[in-house]
């Protein structure tokens, strides 16, 4: 069997196709084209479906495809997402318009959601029962294994960690989902960034200060260098990241009692400086039992989105087909 995973974005489309063993037969990336509409979308993802299935005709193909935002993952409809600027579509059913061009019903699921499954499969090696996996980027978004399974919860949303409320929602850093006081607002990259320019603005001297100035666009890998050159406001905003990562985390096993937490996405690189922050707020709950045999780990791999998908979209196939 061959599985097809699309890892949607706002800029670009990453497809990834792998067989049973989880081997790599091919990568492809495809800038998000909008000026052709949802329609042309739909076409761009269905031609190259159509040539996988060509070319492993001898093979039987699944897909799924990793979409962002609110996803209805029993009907295989992107419900809501504010990063696709797709003017001519609401309440877009992926499924069956992708059905429609290729004959082939792909899985559609939140794409945190199916990057958990991927780092269920190829970082952990399906050790572990009940898994939280945290993908850390312009939004902070979250996939739940539970007792070895996917979990999407009773409307696909399940596992939306990055709006858990974590400050007050009259006072809080406004969020980009609308709210105030969401996890995503302090520790995804537009939330870091807004930490860094408040601290630029009080030590405009820092090394931060100057490594932030000399760079036309922000990136987060400025606030690393600057760590890394011992700069303590780039040091306290790490250490702050991961105080407030570690409430969202500390929340989340108290809730669930996962047995393990993975770190995936650009923020996690950083995990060096914000780990120490985070252990501490999680050695000191008061409830301790759960946190005992907490693993908590960061994945290796920048494509587990589309990896992911790709390898539920096997496991989602010959699961059915053993029911049958």
């Amino acid at each position: 069997m061959i599985g097809i995973g699309i890892d949607i974005g706002g800029t670009f489309v990453k497809l990834f196709v792998l067989n049973e063993q989880g081997q790599t037969l091919h990568t492809e990336t495809l800038e998000t084209n909008y000026d052709k509409g949802a329609g042309g979308f739909i076409a761009q993802i269905g031609d190259f479906i159509n040539r996988i299935k060509k070319e492993y005709a001898t093979q039987p193909v699944a897909v799924a495809v990793g979409a962002p935002g609110d996803v209805d993952n029993q009907n295989g409809v992107l419900r809501y997402n504010p990063n696709l600027k797709f003017k001519d579509v609401d309440d877009w059913p992926l499924a069956k318009q992708l059905y429609d061009y290729t004959g082939i019903l792909p899985r559609i699921a939140n794409d945190a959601t199916l990057a958990a499954w991927g780092v269920y499969e190829t970082d952990l090696h399906r050790q572990g029962t009940n898994v939280l996996v945290i993908t850390m980027g312009t939004g902070i978004g979250g996939g739940l294994i539970i007792n070895r399974e996917l979990y999407q919860g009773s409307n696909g949303t399940a596992g939306e960690i990055g709006h858990m409320k974590i400050a007050d929602t009259a006072t809080g850093p406004l969020c980009g989902c609308g709210a105030r006081g969401c996890l995503e607002a302090f520790v995804g990259t537009i939330g870091i960034k807004r930490r860094v320019l408040e601290a630029v603005q009080k030590n405009p001297t820092s090394p931060l200060a100057q490594l932030v100035q000399a760079e036309k666009d922000f990136k987060i890998e400025v606030v690393s260098k600057a760590a890394q050159k011992g700069c303590t406001t780039a040091l306290k905003i790490w250490e702050d990241t991961g105080h407030y990562l570690g409430i969202g985390i500390a929340n989340v096993v108290l809730t669930l009692d996962v047995d393990t937490v993975v770190l995936a996405g650009g923020v996690s690189k950083a995990a060096a400086y914000f780990m120490p922050a985070l252990n501490r707020v999680l050695q000191n709950q008061q409830i301790a039992t759960p946190f005992k045999r907490l693993k908590l780990l960061v994945s290796k791999n920048p494509n587990i989105g589309g990896v992911g998908a790709a390898l539920y979209a096997i496991h989602h196939a010959r699961k059915n087909s053993s029911l049958c």
